[in-house]
């Protein structure tokens, strides 16, 4: 079909309104124009509905779904899913900017690298003013990332771009609040292979309202939920793994603020380094 999308992006939407006008215009500014751009609204109460029907109005690749109550990211996300039209589903956050050549780049590869169903790439992170203040680096070859999985999530999640023929197998499991991600990892890679690239090709936003921040002990719990699901398989079973998997148990016990501190110290490589 002509006018069909090769890309779906999925943007799931609540109480976002602060950033929401740099995340969609970093969608519709792409270099690349052949996709369908569906936002979840996930029940906002701030003015995030009320921008999306503007942008809406401007361009016709927009496809607002709205949720009548908040539903969460996962369930969303897969309302989102159920009706994507693309080949490929690239998902992005309502907070973060997607960089201009993002879209082309992913799809120049999943067209080019056929056994692949996900890729991904490093993160620029910026702060509540868009200023660069880190980057984060991932794993790039399939077999890096079978191997690192099982310690902690080998792709940034609104950095991918994925096979909507394997995703559509499997879907995001809503019993999860905030790490319907990882566990979604381990389910696609029986599908295909992964690949991270070498660009920065999202720029993630860290703001005091993050979910990483205030949310940090249930996304913890998730995180330990996921790896004891695979950690004791023949696959990916390792004393390495298994002692990060104790190491989680202690973290969780441990105030949010030295868990986090813990976190950007390990996961950000600082602009000044």
């Amino acid at each position: 079909m002509k006018n069909q999308p090769l890309v779906s992006v999925v943007m799931p939407v609540y109480n976002g309104e602060r950033f929401l006008r740099d995340a969609i215009e970093s969608i519709l500014n792409q270099t690349y124009k052949n996709f369908e751009f569906i936002i979840v609204d996930d029940g906002s109460t701030d003015n995030s509905l009320k921008i999306i029907k503007e942008y809406q109005k401007k361009d016709k690749r927009i496809r607002l779904i709205e949720n009548k109550k908040n539903l969460g990211q996962a369930k969303s996300l897969n309302k989102g899913l159920s009706l994507a039209k693309g080949k490929y589903y690239a998902k992005i956050d309502s907070d973060d900017i997607a960089c201009k050549t993002r879209i082309e780049k992913e799809v120049d590869f999943l067209e080019r690298n056929n056994n692949y169903v996900v890729v991904g790439s490093n993160l620029e992170i910026i702060d509540e003013n868009n200023n660069t203040i880190g980057y984060r680096f991932y794993h790039q070859e399939d077999r890096e990332i079978r191997k690192l999985i099982i310690i902690k999530s080998p792709f940034a999640h609104p950095s991918v771009m994925i096979k909507l023929s394997a995703l559509k197998k499997i879907y995001y499991d809503e019993s999860f609040l905030y790490c319907e991600d990882y566990d979604l990892w381990f389910k696609l890679l029986k599908y295909g292979k992964g690949k991270n690239l070498s660009h920065f090709l999202l720029k993630y936003r860290v703001s005091k309202n993050q979910v990483k921040s205030k949310r940090l002990k249930i996304q913890l719990k998730e995180t330990i939920q996921v790896q004891r699901k695979y950690l004791f398989t023949k696959e990916y079973f390792s004393i390495l793994a298994l002692i990060n998997h104790l190491l989680l148990h202690i973290l969780y016990f441990l105030p949010n603020f030295l868990v986090l501190w813990l976190f950007k110290k390990v996961e950000f490589k600082s602009i000044k380094s």
